[in-house]
């Protein structure tokens, strides 16, 4: 089974993500152009040169901060076979959706105001108003997913909960 997290920018999908690995569940890894961060984990991507990026067999991408990002088959294909948690935006959910229809894909729902205090400061009032802008395309993809889990703060433990019953029911179907 796999499981797509959907949501704003600071909406907890890397956390969830995490989480859930630690629960047993699979983590796909994405394919990356970009370089690792100082203090990464080196198994958060796959971190390849372009050429190999290209080379990959990728069924779902985007362009972010001039780097490539995207998913292979065979990462996807390990859902057949195991449960599987990704995190991605709108458009990728949906690639994934029209290649894998089995796919399952939850919109982590939270407050703006809290989005604000998870977010990073900018110091250029240019970002916050593209953060802005992207908080209001995450946020329209809401009801065209197949689940909404509130992740307030102070309610990880219940997001967990709901999303493992989510697991749980898809397993029993």
């Amino acid at each position: 089974m796999l499981v797509i997290l959907l949501g704003a920018s600071g909406a907890g999908k890397t956390t969830v993500e995490k989480i859930l690995e630690k629960s047993g569940i699979h983590r796909l890894r994405s394919h990356t152009t970009r370089a690792r961060k100082p203090f990464e984990a080196e198994d958060a991507y796959y971190f390849v040169q372009l050429a190999e990026f290209k080379k990959a067999d990728i069924v779902e991408s985007v362009i972010y901060n001039k780097n490539f990002y995207g998913l292979s088959r065979a990462e996807i294909k390990l859902a057949e076979i195991k449960d599987c948690v990704a995190a991605l935006d709108w458009n990728g959910a949906q690639q994934i959706k029209n290649l894998f229809p089995f796919a399952v894909t939850i919109y982590l729902d939270c407050p703006t105001y809290q989005l604000e205090k998870r977010l990073p400061l900018e110091p250029d009032s240019q970002k916050r108003i593209i953060n802005a802008e992207q908080l209001e395309k995450d946020s329209k993809c809401e009801y065209d997913c197949d689940y909404i889990v509130p992740n307030h703060d102070a309610q990880l433990i219940e997001t967990i909960t709901r999303i493992l019953e989510i697991f749980r029911e898809h397993k029993n179907s």
